[in-house]
């Protein structure tokens, strides 16, 4: 009897030595991000080789798009990162897709004069079976006679009109500052500056300043601008579009001006440093911008408030330094990282 007690005794000690499995072991290709009561699932390997990527885009065509600025080109990708072709266009920043399937770019121009100018192009996909390669480039619109302008921004609507965000050092002009967002017809026609967005420094929740990004919700004319936070407040406005008798614009859908919207989390002033990407997810209208300067990923629910799943650097083993864009598909969050060139791909454990 005493023999049996110690062989039971030996062997409890034997399993207490061993080492615990950890979720990576478990989970295969999969590293674990613990953010407050909540895990996050990176799923690996990234998708790499490109050279300060600033832009991504989960397609209407549910292909990926990436604006790899440095390598001069547009990457298109199906969703397991196998790259089906590039197109060459100089110093790519921000990717939008109209429902006619045509990719809206905004990038350089170089003139013959030298100079290097922001310009807009559309390739049209359709017309060339979806093969990027081959698909025919408009020049849509430059900026030749302000060649330090450059665009930051684009979101293409439902009626195939689209909206760009422009910065520039130049403010002083009150009928043409630099900093604008310009509104397109759906044949790459300029329409009109959007007037309910005030070109300043200030604290007001609809003034902008030095612009970094824009994106629209979906199957919406509402979008998000992000803005760098110097002279501002406010680094991202949501602005929802409304059409009556009265008024025809976009309004800010937060105003902390009002009394009922004032501890609304979305607009909690200085929260941003430098946002760079955004995206919604369509089925929860969740919204997620990545913060380059914060290293973060801050994500809000449809209602403007702040969610636990938020994360960042600190908390990811120094694997997300400078994300710059953001995409959303199948509950798979892309996220562009302009300092190690890489897409990384996260998804709630819930979601697994």
């Amino acid at each position: 009897m005493m023999r049996w007690a110690i062989i039971a005794l030996l062997l409890l000690l034997l399993c207490a030595c061993q080492e615990k499995f950890s979720l990576d072991e478990l989970a295969g290709a999969r590293t674990t991000f613990v953010v407050g009561d909540t895990t996050y699932l990176e799923i690996v390997p990234p998708y790499e080789g490109f050279n300060e990527p600033h832009g991504i885009l989960m397609g209407n065509d549910k292909l990926l798009y990436v604006a790899d600025t440095k390598n001069n080109r547009i990457v298109q990708m199906d969703i397991a990162g196998q790259v089906l072709g590039t197109r060459t266009i100089v110093r790519p920043n921000a990717i939008s897709q109209d429902m006619r399937l045509d990719l809206l770019v905004t990038g350089i121009c170089v003139e013959r004069s030298g100079d290097s100018v922001a310009a807009i192009f559309r390739l049209k996909l359709v017309p060339a079976s979806h093969s990027i390669g081959s698909a025919v480039i408009d020049t849509l619109w430059k900026e030749s006679a302000r060649p330090q302008r450059r665009f930051v921004g684009i979101a293409a609507m439902p009626d195939n009109q689209f909206l760009v965000a422009r910065q520039g050092p130049d403010l002083s002009s009150f009928v043409d500052p630099d900093t604008r967002v310009l509104r397109f017809g759906s044949d790459g026609g300029f329409i009109t500056p959007v007037g309910d967005l005030v070109t300043r420094a200030g604290s007001g929740i609809t003034d902008i300043n030095q612009p970094t990004g824009l994106a629209r919700f979906p199957n919406s004319r509402d979008f998000i601008i992000l803005q760098s936070s110097v002279g501002v407040a406010y680094g991202a406005i949501y602005m929802v579009y409304q059409s009556n008798a009265e008024f025809e614009g976009w309004v800010p859908k937060y105003d902390p001006a009002r009394q009922d919207q004032r501890f609304i989390d979305f607009v909690r002033p200085n929260r941003f440093v430098r946002p760079e990407g955004v995206v919604v997810d369509g089925k929860r209208g969740d919204i997620f911008i990545a913060d380059a300067a914060q290293d973060s990923i801050f994500k809000f629910d449809n209602q403007g408030r702040f969610r636990s799943e938020s994360f960042g650097q600190s908390r990811s083993a120094g694997r997300m330094l400078r994300p710059s864009g953001v995409a959303f598909f199948d509950r798979t969050l892309y996220v562009l990282d302009s300092q190690t060139n890489r897409i990384l791909r996260f998804r709630l454990s819930t979601d697994f």
